[in-house]
């Protein structure tokens, strides 16, 4: 992972595409067109992007150093655990936090605990430390409790209704809730680390990507913005099971140490890519950013007007609407938003989303390599779209991988969409009728190559949207965009691919995440409104909604059942039961 590389031309069609700069390091400066050769121009206030001398094709520059950060902070979980292999804690001996299986003359036991745990001496500078405990709960009093915060935790029940209930103080929730995201992470850690190391048989897998957002309290009377964060995940069509749920925060850090070192190292004056802490949310982005803003709103009412005019489908002005948005930017790649409603964190820093979208596309790329084909579908982002093809790139290429951008619409009453499908399933059969066909799927297939001719072309990209010929109720009407078309798939298996395209499977785990975890319970809808808003039940520190998050999904993969009385994870072969909390909590 260390020699990861993601900037390279991002046009498909393009001979430098997924060929990295040549000579890899060396600055960009070559014109003669060769595949591999680019040169650095300028987009904007310390913005450098990569322009393909093939092609002209310009990608923003990224920090390689960053993603690789945020690649370990997202896939930390997935390192084994150690709890028998402690290390030295005195920060100024030559041992410090070298492990006993790397250097085991260097310590020597030194009794036990009262509750049976080792001790052991460091020999470089005397102190001594005490192993991890045997058990994970040895140290608990009311380790009995534990299973019953895990619930609750994970069925909408408020903290405080939680302290009631299990006749906890305050101060032992939050450490239970702590404890339990460690067991949650190392658990899936240890079922999920199978799938790097290629454990696992994997059929062809139909992904969906979507992001959600979430608003955070704000901490003081007298500021009252709120705080925006979105979590990315990606699940699979047929089990189900999600793979990641990756916040853009890290509640590693300290803003004020890390501002104050980015003034004193003179982190702020460079170009973002070349930052230190690149992948973070400094005070001088975000006042960039609510400047931006202003400039996206302005560019967003005037395409609207434009477009509204001219088109009737209220897909295809959607679709419109983020394409103008993306070049109004002027980093094209990044769609993070900040006015002057929202804030950054005092807890924690907020990550760009760009680097939480490149690292979790690499994870996903790195979890799914045994995988014969993988097809992805992703909700309409420029930043989606860049991040999923720098980690599948070299698949795309091998014609294992393809990518999809799909526009749903989301807004009508229940009674419009049952209506929406009904009418749908008349023109297929209509026109099976028509056409003499055998069966309505067949009719699907004929309609989806038919509306594939008539494909309308939008923006300077000329990306392709196509209606989809069978939407179901939970997405009553779709378009579908194959960002990967290489020419190479006959008209036949352009139409399937097409009829299979969906978000459903990651909306609906989103949509259960509402309604099982209080901190998430309230949508926001839309990501430029509602934002001085207080939620009764919201969270103030993000971390705490992180915890809740990285538990759920756990929670969501390995112990909920569906109606085939299996888990995601039982279906995708990661287990072979359904896993009851007191076991992940044991484990």
């Amino acid at each position: 992972m260390s020699g990861i590389e993601v900037n390279f031309c991002k046009n498909t069609h393009c001979a430098s595409f997924c060929v990295p700069p040549n000579p890899a390091g060396a600055h960009y400066s070559r014109t003669t067109g060769a595949p591999g050769e680019y040169t650095v121009s300028g987009a904007g206030r310390g913005l450098p992007v990569l322009v393909c001398t093939c092609c002209r094709d310009h990608s923003p520059i990224r920090s390689n150093a960053a993603v690789l950060e945020e690649i370990r902070h997202q896939g930390g979980y997935l390192e084994p655990t150690r709890r028998d292999d402690p290390f030295c804690k005195n920060p100024e001996c030559e041992m410090f936090k070298v492990r006993i299986s790397l250097a085991p003359d260097a310590y020597v036991r030194f009794g036990t605990t009262p509750i049976g745990t080792q001790r052991f001496r460091c020999r470089a500078c005397g102190s001594t430390f005490t192993g991890n405990a045997p058990r994970a709960t040895a140290r608990q009093r009311k380790s009995h409790k534990n299973r019953d915060v895990f619930i609750l935790t994970v069925n909408k029940v408020p903290i405080s209704r939680i302290l009631e209930t299990a006749d906890i103080g305050a101060e032992t929730f939050y450490r239970k809730l702590q404890f339990i995201h460690e067991r949650c992470q190392a658990f899936a850690g240890q079922k999920e680390a199978r799938l790097a190391e290629g454990k696992i048989e994997l059929p062809k897998l139909y992904l969906s990507t979507d992001r959600q957002a979430y608003i955070v309290n704000w901490a003081h009377r007298k500021d009252r913005r709120t705080i925006q964060m979105n979590a990315i995940g990606t699940a699979d069509w047929r089990s189900g099971f999600v793979f990641g749920m990756a916040l853009n925060f890290d509640g590693s850090l300290d803003p004020k140490q890390v501002e104050a070192d980015a003034r004193d190292t003179g982190d702020m004056t460079l170009q973002a890519p070349y930052r230190k802490y690149a992948r973070l949310w400094l005070s001088c982005d975000y006042v960039e950013a609510v400047e931006d803003a202003k400039v996206r709103n302005a560019a967003e009412k005037a395409t609207r007007k434009i477009i509204e005019g001219t088109v009737t489908d209220p897909l295809m002005v959607k679709a419109a609407l983020r394409y103008a948005d993306a070049l109004s930017r002027q980093d094209v790649e990044r769609s993070d938003f900040k006015n002057t409603d929202v804030t950054l964190p005092k807890f924690g820093m907020l990550v760009h989303e760009q680097y939480t979208m490149t690292a979790h596309f690499q994870l996903l790329s790195r979890l799914l390599w045994r995988a014969p084909k993988v097809r992805l579908f992703m909700d309409q982002d420029s930043g989606f779209r860049a991040a999923a093809i720098g980690a599948f790139g070299k698949r795309i290429k091998e014609r294992t991988a393809d990518l999809f951008y799909v526009q749903v619409n989301k807004e009508q009453t229940a009674y419009e969409k049952r209506q929406a499908v009904v009418a749908a399933q008349a023109i297929r059969l209509a026109y099976m009728k028509k056409r003499g066909l055998a069966t309505e799927r067949e009719a699907a297939v004929e309609l989806m190559k038919e509306r594939i001719a008539k494909a309308v072309k939008i923006a300077k990209w000329e990306d392709r949207w196509v209606p989809h010929a069978w939407p179901i109720a939970a997405e009553p009407a779709k378009l579908i965009c194959w960002l990967t078309d290489l020419g190479d798939y006959d008209l036949d298996h352009q139409a399937r691919l097409m009829l299979l395209a969906t978000l459903h499977p990651i909306d609906r785990f989103f949509m259960q995440t509402r309604r099982r975890v209080s901190l998430a319970e309230r949508p926001v809808t839309s990501v430029r409104k509602q934002r001085r808003m207080w939620h009764g039940y919201g969270a103030y520190n993000p971390a705490v909604l992180q915890r809740y998050l990285e538990i759920y999904r756990t929670y969501y993969n390995y112990c909920l059942i569906g109606q085939d009385k299996k888990t995601p994870a039982m279906r995708l072969g990661l287990a072979q039961v359904p896993q009851d909390p007191s076991t992940i909590l044991n484990a």
